[in-house]
């Protein structure tokens, strides 16, 4: 996986220059929120090349579990055929709406774009889905020279986002289940202290009968 780089004050201005260059569907008010679900990410893709993303795959997200995903499909369906993928550790930054994380991975996708748009004959859409499924499938990509050594690195990359993804995927399901069981055991604190309660009723009732012979 690739790190994003850190910024200077020249670099981080190129990079809000470059991104209100370009139509997107929310007005931008905060780039650390406005990105964090990754719907922007995918329209500033999707401008610069149209055919390498799906918008519909991408919807608005508050939860974080969405906002992994909406970056976790990033990765698998469109940065992959950019010969990127984001670490893990940016993609949690940028969830958490992170000061100057969306910019650094900003400048990263803008240099991949441009590397595609630079040599359309590597990155032909043929070539594109054919090796995006075969770092899917894991397969060795045979291709000449640093091509291979790319593709290869490619393969890596893909092979440790799935393993983190399958990681997370088990953290959030221990985290939700312990929400569950926080949830019940709180429910049964308050169902013994209604039966509680309805005891002492019931108990000084029985005693106000017996005080006037009727228990």
């Amino acid at each position: 996986m690739e790190e994003a780089p850190h910024l200077n004050e020249d670099q981080l201005n190129e990079i809000y220059s470059w991104v209100d260059s370009i139509p997107l569907s929310r007005p931008k008010k905060n780039i650390a929120r406005d990105f964090s679900d990754g719907v922007l990410m995918a329209e500033v893709v999707a401008h610069c090349i149209p055919r390498l993303v799906e918008l519909h795959n991408y919807s608005a997200a508050n939860s974080v579990k969405q906002k992994y995903y909406n970056w976790e499909t990033l990765n698998k369906k469109v940065f992959s055929k950019l010969g990127l993928l984001v670490c893990k550790t940016d993609i949690t930054n940028i969830v958490e709406c992170k000061p100057e994380v969306i910019e650094r991975v900003l400048k990263l996708v803008k240099n991949h774009i441009e590397a595609f748009n630079s040599d359309p004959q590597n990155f032909s859409p043929e070539k594109s889905q054919k090796s995006f499924n075969q770092i899917k499938r894991g397969g060795a990509l045979m291709d000449r020279g640093n091509n291979k050594q790319r593709f290869q690195n490619q393969d890596n990359q893909y092979q440790q986002s799935q393993q983190d993804e399958i990681i997370w995927e088990k953290d959030q399901t221990i985290s939700e289940l312990r929400e569950t069981i926080e949830i019940l055991e709180l429910k049964m604190k308050k169902l013994e202290d209604l039966i509680k309660l309805k005891d002492n009723k019931i108990a000084t009732l029985q005693n106000r009968m017996a005080e006037h012979g009727l228990y």
